[in-house]
Formats: structure tokens, sequence, C-alpha cells
């Protein structure tokens, strides 16, 4: 992957948590125009050429292997000498978005495919002093907030003019390098418009109620890394509580931010980038960026998502241009000072986001559909990037079931599974997983779980979005090198079965979807049985093993036996005194699985399937039909329902169906949500499946752009 580069990284201690790096190379430019840059990075980076913004990553891995980005720059390149910098970023905690590796950076530059320059440990590499170190955690999932001092020469740096407190590099040990196969990202920015303005007071006293939901993420543990509260350079949680809206005024005030005055922006869609802030400082100046997916009683919340999305900036007189050096998932964003004068030049966000989601126009004549179509090429385009993510905000995780629908996705608009490949190879690549037990996968990864917490039941997804893969691409290596990993995880399970081969009292978080099934778990659950038998099926079928597949058939017959009570599936069974006793715990969600693995088809169950088609749906809620059955959610008994519709042929309801669930988000946010409420996420991958249903039904309403 590179000629004669290495690995470097600064001097360091071993705990050196959300440390930012710069290095920086020269180079002249020749006559020739085949000009290569390849990058490799751990934790993340960013890369300007002459003091622009030239490209983010990288593509994340699993532990110990890291992709490597290649790009093309020659049409970028200044003639006479030309300069990179790179912003490396080394958290070393756990994360649900890294996993957790030792910082170091691999760059170079190739002139006709040789090397023109590279790093070594004669690369002049600096601290960022500019970027506070030692902040609070944003979320329980992700890294640090962002705290910047900037001064006016922070543009001199970024150009490679100004070097401060240069630092020693150390050559570090060879890194196993993987090709990066998902395109680089998109990253063209998007300017909001300003819809309010007002005023605040700072540091109003508050009750010592926590507004975070357990916040116990603030505060280190053993299972946990961060810096203690009483150690922070500020303590950006209790600046945030105490900051208390005094008025505000839909007439827009676009003049100069002051002590006590903020302003509202509106970006139209619930995007996902990097922050850039332009701005003119008069004087010494304090402010704040604080974000959300929504407006919580017209104003921005930064804990909504039980997160703490906000940026602040201190900084001396003088005119600045900034990003964030993370990517963050908002629709609003509100900018508010409480010291000096400040003027926003411009406002932005640098999208990171997948470059074939604009490769397409999509028309219909159906005003409706067309802008479902839209929320969920938004959804899709920013949790199709490197990875497949559950949501790009307060997580940015690889999770698996969601990534079984998000890849689908990715196959009908590319017609190819980069993204998807790279997010599969990834739970292969390491031979155990620190903290699981063996033969378990990793709910999420790359990630790092040192409590120990997993999903059994998304162990399962791993293999049917597999099985899907293999048939959209052909991909025998990829099922034959994850062979050894599914056997495994047979075996695992196999501690868990009873004496009718029903999977019992699994450990870990046994979860079905966001809804009252989440309760019926205990013993023997019914929903979780009948994933598996689906599981292993499409094991045997991959790997032609007869024995799974009667295995499947034969839990399918006891759960139709021992779950259906005559008129629905109930969810679970519990052991008292050595037997099983059904419970009458139903839940719609519990159907849905029940067709979708084919335990029931509706041949075997016509009553059931009839109820299901004609009495349940997204007015349910104001029918009231069937009260006794708990309702599903978004994730992902809704969409398991609308799969079933896509399956038997009801495509006319099924379309009719999706406007009813999903119309109202699109609308809201211009992208589908987690929940079938705003509570949690409102950009979520796997609810992009709907272009799925659209373009099937609009066969000819898609088109691929020039």
């Amino acid at each position: 992957m590179f000629k004669e580069a290495k690995p470097i990284w600064i001097e360091s201690k071993k705990k050196d948590y959300n440390k930012l790096c710069g290095f920086l190379l020269k180079f002249n430019k020749a006559d020739a125009s085949d000009y290569v840059l390849n990058v490799a990075a751990a934790d993340s980076y960013q890369c300007y050429l002459n003091g622009a913004f030239l490209l983010a990553g990288p593509a994340r891995s699993a532990k110990g292997y890291f992709r490597v980005d290649s790009l093309p720059i020659g049409e970028k390149l200044r003639n006479g000498e030309n300069i990179l910098v790179f912003l490396v970023a080394s958290y070393k905690v756990n994360t649900f978005q890294y996993a957790e590796n030792d910082g170091f950076l691999q760059a170079e530059v190739l002139c006709g495919g040789k090397p023109l320059i590279g790093t070594d440990k004669y690369t002049l590499a600096f601290d960022v002093p500019e970027h506070a170190q030692k902040t609070l955690r944003y979320s329980f999932q992700r890294t640090f907030t962002e705290i910047w001092k900037l001064d006016k020469d922070y543009a001199e740096m970024l150009a490679g003019e100004r070097v401060c407190s240069a630092r020693k590099t150390v050559e570090q040990e060879e890194k196993k390098y993987l090709p990066r196969e998902s395109r680089i990202p998109r990253f063209s920015e998007i300017e909001p418009s300003i819809i309010g303005s007002g005023t605040f007071l700072a540091g109003q006293p508050h009750d010592n109620s926590e507004v975070l939901v357990g916040p116990a993420f603030l505060e280190p543990r053993k299972d946990f890394k961060a810096y203690a509260r009483n150690s922070v350079e500020c303590d950006l949680y209790e600046e945030l509580r105490g900051m208390k809206l005094v008025s505000f005024d839909y007439e827009v005030n676009e003049g100069t931010l002051e002590e006590g005055l903020f302003q509202l922006f509106d970006f139209s869609v619930n995007g996902c980038g990097f922050i850039s802030v332009e701005f003119t400082a008069e004087k010494k100046s304090v402010f704040y960026v604080t974000f959300d997916e929504i407006l919580t009683d017209s104003d921005v919340n930064p804990f909504r998502l039980n997160c703490i999305n906000c940026i602040k900036y201190t900084c001396e007189a003088g005119e600045y241009k900034t990003l964030s050096l993370e990517p963050y998932v908002f629709r609003y964003a509100k900018i508010f000072c409480t010291e000096g004068k400040v003027r926003i030049r411009r406002f932005a966000m640098k999208e990171v986001s997948n470059p074939a989601a604009e490769e397409f126009t999509f028309r219909s004549s159906d005003e409706k559909i067309q802008k479902l179509f839209a929320a969920a090429l938004n959804t899709f385009k920013y949790n199709c990037v490197d990875i497949l993510m559950d949501c790009p905000s307060r997580e940015r995780a690889g999770w698996l079931c969601d990534g079984y629908f998000t890849g689908r996705v990715e196959h009908i608009l590319t017609g190819r599974n980069d993204v998807e490949h790279d997010f599969l190879e990834n739970f292969l690549l390491p031979k155990r997983v620190e903290h699981l037990p063996k033969g378990m996968l990793p709910m999420c990864y790359p990630s790092e779980h040192p409590d120990g917490n997993f999903i059994p039941n998304w162990a399962m997804w791993f293999v049917l979005e597999l099985e899907r893969y293999y048939s959209e691409t052909a991909d025998a290596d990829l099922v034959r090198r994850a062979k050894n990993k599914i056997y495994a995880l047979f075996e695992y399970f196999k501690k868990y079965e009873n004496e009718q081969e029903l999977l019992e009292r699994l450990e870990g978080w046994v979860f079905i979807e966001w809804s009252k099934a989440a309760e019926f778990t205990n013993d023997v659950n019914y929903p979780t049985n009948m994933l598996y038998a689906l599981t292993l099926q499409k094991a045997g079928e991959m790997y032609k093993d007869a024995g799974l597949i009667a295995k499947a058939e034969r839990i399918r017959g006891v759960i139709r036996t021992n779950s259906f009570d005559g008129e629905f599936f109930t969810d679970h069974a519990v052991r008292s005194d050595g037997q099983l006793s059904p419970c009458r715990d139903i839940s719609e969600v519990c159907q849905y699985y029940a067709f979708f693995t084919e335990t029931a088809t509706p041949d075997l169950y016509p009553a059931l399937w009839e109820t299901l088609v004609k009495h349940f749906g997204p007015d349910r809620k104001k029918t009231n039909a069937y009260p006794a059955v708990w309702h599903a959610n978004s994730f992902i008994g809704n969409y398991l329902r609308l799969m079933l519709l896509e399956r038997h042929g009801l495509k006319e309801q099924l379309l009719a169906e999706a406007v009813g669930y999903f119309l109202y988000m699109a609308e809201k946010t211009n992208t589908l949500w987690e929940n079938d409420t705003d509570f949690a996420s409102c950009n979520h991958g796997f609810a992009s499946y709907v272009i799925q249903w659209i373009i099937d039904r609009n066969e000819n309403g898609i088109v691929r752009s020039e």
C-alpha cells in the first residue's frame, strides 16, 4: 500500500486521551500530472492542501487493521512548492465509533507511481494548542466534545506557514493495511438560512436535576475512559445548563453577535457534516454553536440525544475560518455569544456523504412519494459512507441488523456493495473480540465494549445480511472466510438450547425492537427463536449443510405448536418448576417475525395473515383494532410489515402504508427516523430501505444522472 512512507506519531503518554497532532509535508510539483495521495491514520484525520481542505477520513476497519484512502490530487496542485498539513486525532478511549488503536499517520504522495514524499521520522510534527485536549465526552458512544481556543495565526498553521510546539516523531510498528472498497466521501457544503434571533442569560442558577439521562458518561470508570469532570478545561455540560433563554424573535437579526445575543439557523435538511464557521472577532470573544435534528419548544436542545451537541470557541480579535474535527448531525443550529463581539461571515455544514446519492434523480407525479424518496436518499447518503451506520449522530456506529437494510439500498442505487463489503469484512478480521464470549460477534463494530454488552440477535442478523449480500454479489470468498465465525456462533448458541432446541435464557441484551416486545424476552422468546431458525436455514443454504436446514424446520415446528394460541403468536414462555408455561403477552412485531422468518406463511395461517393485512398498519392507533396486541415501532416492526406486503405482491397497499408511516418524518426533517416519534435519532440508516419499495413500484422513476 505504501512504497516508502512509514507510520509515525509523536512521543506521548500511553493514556494521552483526545490528542490532536499536526504533520507537515512539502514537495514541488513537476511537469507530470499523475499525483496520488495515499493516507492511513488512527483515529481520524483531516488533510489540507496549501491551506484548503482536501480530505478527511479514514475508512474505519477492525482493531489493528487500517484502510488506505487514495486520492488523485494532480489537478489541485499549484506550480512550485505544495504543502500538505494533516490534523490527526488520537482518542484512545472505548467508543462505539472507533476501535481503540494507538495514534499514527502514514501518508505518501506518488508521482507517476513513484514515491515523491512520505512520512518518516524526519517529518515535521507539532502540537495544535488551539484544540483543548481535556474535555468532556460528547456521548457515551462517541469521543470528546470540541473546545477551540483560537488565535489569528490558526489559518497560517493549516497552510503550513506557521508551526509552534514542534515535536519529535517516533516511527511506529508496521501496520496491517487493507484497500478501501468504498468511495471517498463527498464533501459538499450546505448553507443555512437565519430563522430567528434573541437574547439569553448565561450562568443562571439551576436545580440539581440531571438534564442528560444518566450522565454517567461524563465521569470515568473502569469500563469507560474519560477525563474526570474536575480535571477538564471547562465543564461544557454545566455551562450549557446555565444558559437561559430570555427572548425570541422570528424577525431576523443578521447583525454582529454581542454578549447575550444569539442567532438561530435552519439547514433545511437533517444532514451530517463538519461544522464550518468563518467569522470576525472585533475583540476577545467567546461563543458557542449548539445543534440538533429538531427544534424543541422553538429552541435547540443540545442534550436531546443524551449528547453534548455543542462546540465552544474562544478567540482573540481577528478573522477566522474553522472546521470541526468530527462530523455531526443537525438541521437546526444556534450560535450565541457570551463575551466580546463576533460577526459570522459564513456558516455552513461540510457534508460527509456517499457520492452515489448525487448521481441519481427521481421523478414521480405523486408529491408524497417524491418526498419519501428524497428523505430516504438523504438518510442513505449520510449513513452509508465508510461503513453502514445506524445513525451518524449520537453513535456513528456500524450496527448489525441496521446494516441488513442499508446494504440492500446500496446495491439498489449503485449495483455494488462496496461499503457493505468493508462493513462485513470488519467483523471477520479479528480472531476474537475482547470482552465477548467465545463465538459471539459484537453488536456493532469497529468499537470497544469493555462492559461486555452484546446483542445475540444481532449476531444472527450478521448471517442473514451475509446471505443477502452473497445473493447480490456472488462474493464466495467473503462467505468462505465467514464460515468458521458462523459455525462458532452456532456452537455458542447450542449452550442455550433447551430440550426442544429452543434458545432459552440467552445472555446479553436480547433485543427484538423498540416496543413493548422488548419486555417479553425472558426465558424462551419466540421472535428470537424464529430468527434463529431462519439464521440456521440461510447458513445451511450458503454452506450446503442439510443438518442446519433440518434443524431450522424442527425449531419452526416447535414454535408453531408452543407459540400460536389459535389467533396470534405469543411472544414468550416462562419456565416454572421445570416446565415451560406460555405467557399471554402478544406483540404486533412478533407476528411479523413469524411471517418474515417463514415460521408462518399465508397458506399455513390464512386467518392471521388476513387480520394483519386488513386490520393492522399505520391507522391502527386510530382504529384501536385489537387493543390487546402491543403496537410495533419503526425499528424494525413496521419495516418487517412492509417487507411482507412486498413479498406477497401487495404493492399498492405497501406504498399507501409507507406514506402513512413515514411522510410526517420526511416533512419534518427530510430524513427518516429510528422510532415512530422524534424521541431519538431522526436520521437512521436502516430507514432508507423505503427506496427499495419506491423504485420497485416506479420502475422508470429513477434516472442515473450523467
